[in-house]
């Protein structure tokens, strides 16, 4: 057989089992298009399922467009590259846009995204779970089709605003936070707005403390008026109970995180926020399981790689695996200064050396907005390091009353101001403190004689196993 005709009945077999494949593929007949299905397109190129918005960021959107559009036949490498990257596009950056991309398509359950190896994807309609859902109630109805439906420039400001968060910088969260409130003020009926703008109150509670409890109540405020207008949108529960956990409300704050697990089980973001609810509810192998699912189900995400290091150091993995899970972070993540200060962190943990101590200010010199939501790590690095004036220095210039400096002055055995920050900590009623109290580094704490009067105001809402 020449060369030719080789080629010819390659690409026929080829044609034919994966015409077999995708016949037999469980539930997934190729009888209901995407039309029928509830998938939509409009003159912006966004798109809607049953008349709701999908909150997909410019590529992803594009991906889904072409898939949509291709459907059932398999969308090739080459042609994303030339429809949505404009002839740039690596291997990675498909890889991280399908992941996104299937995460945005996980709270809808009646469509998949299938990988063929070495050619590209293929959407796939699963004609079963479509036909159940048109017979009997569903158990996730669909939203009021007479939702406004924002103008595309706002839609685009949430999905940058949504970006900017993840970034964890001061600048950025202020930004974020000013794009949000001027997408409400448009726009005062999109309540992806309004629940994004919870989750940078949340954001803020956690990371650098700059937030009144009477913030966090106004947010859970809105998300109670969100619910009744849209009760399920994806992320609603998850953000629910990360409120809850910032205000110390465990008890209230398992059955959000597990309703949003029910609800949305491929969801990412809410295995990474039930797995720091367990971390701060005593469950820390429990929260090493759900942290690994976060990771799992999105890769491409520093903040759940570091999340999953943390959940190894907290259930007690013997300090040089754990040194071994961060290095692999930051090798999977070079670019991310979270990872990098992270792994900082745990060298000073495991390791402590004055080199360690240098990168860690060198990384402050270079990245002058992430140094105040680095400030604990920083400071901690340098106290374990044996620079002692440098720790107090930025516990001085960047000190909180949330107590967010307990690592760094319980490694220097000053655990008297350590408990005098705890105290004052707990008086506020929300905050970081539970977690701070929960990681290896502040272990020492738990010999003061103050300790168990805290400890039974911090975590008196915690759950029983």
């Amino acid at each position: 057989m020449s060369d030719a005709n080789l080629a010819v009945d390659c690409k026929n077999r080829m044609k034919y089992f994966g015409s077999l494949e995708m016949h037999n593929s469980s539930g997934a007949l190729a009888d209901i298009d995407p039309v029928s299905a509830g998938f939509d397109i409009d003159r912006d190129g966004f798109v809607s399922y049953k008349n709701s918005l999908l909150f997909l960021p410019p590529k992803e959107r594009g991906a889904f467009r072409l898939l949509l559009n291709a459907w059932p036949k398999v969308v090739l490498k080459e042609d994303f590259s030339k429809n949505v990257w404009a002839g740039r596009m690596s291997d990675e950056s498909l890889a991280r846009c399908i992941t996104q991309l299937r995460r945005g398509l996980s709270n809808i359950g009646v469509a998949q995204i299938d990988s063929f190896y070495g050619q590209g994807y293929r959407l796939t309609i699963l004609s079963d779970k479509v036909r159940r859902l048109s017979v009997v109630p569903a158990t996730i109805p669909p939203r009021k089709s007479d939702a406004v439906k924002p103008h595309a420039a706002l839609v685009e400001a949430c999905i940058h605003a949504r970006q900017l968060l993840e970034r964890r910088s001061l600048d950025a969260f202020s930004q974020a936070e000013a794009i949000l409130k001027n997408v409400i003020a448009k726009a005062p009926d999109y309540m992806v707005a309004k629940l994004l703008l919870a989750q940078y109150v949340a954001e803020r509670a956690f990371f650098d403390g700059n937030i009144q409890r009477s913030q966090i109540d106004d947010a859970l405020g809105q998300l109670r008026f969100v619910q009744e207008a849209e009760p399920y949108l994806q992320g609603l529960q998850s953000q629910i109970g990360y409120l809850l956990d910032c205000k110390w409300h465990f008890d209230e704050a398992r059955g959000a995180h597990e309703q949003a697990l029910q609800m949305s089980p491929d969801d990412d973001v809410a295995y990474y926020r039930y797995g720091f609810h367990l971390l701060t509810s005593n469950a820390p192998s429990e929260a090493v399981s759900a942290l690994h699912s976060a990771v799992q189900l999105n890769p491409f995400s520093p903040n759940m790689a570091v999340g999953l290091v943390r959940a190894y150091a907290c259930a007690n993995m013997d300090p040089a695996e754990v040194l071994v899970h961060a290095r692999s972070a930051y090798s999977s993540h070079p670019d991310s200064p979270s990872t990098y200060v992270n792994l900082l962190y745990t060298l000073a943990w495991v390791d402590p050396q004055p080199e360690v101590a240098h990168a860690a200010r060198h990384f402050v010199e270079k990245n002058r907005y992430a140094h105040a939501l680095s400030s604990r790590a920083v400071a901690y690095i340098l106290a374990r390091c044996g620079d002692h004036a440098g720790a107090l220095e930025i516990i001085e210039k960047h000190s909180s009353v949330h107590g967010i400096h307990l690592a760094a002055l319980t490694a220097m055995g000053m655990l008297d101001e350590g408990m005098a920050k705890v105290r004052a900590a707990a008086e506020t009623g929300f905050g970081v403190l539970p977690f701070s109290l929960s990681v290896p580094e502040c272990a020492a704490l738990k010999q003061h004689p103050d300790y168990a009067e805290v400890h039974a105001k911090v975590f008196g809402r915690v759950p029983a196993k």
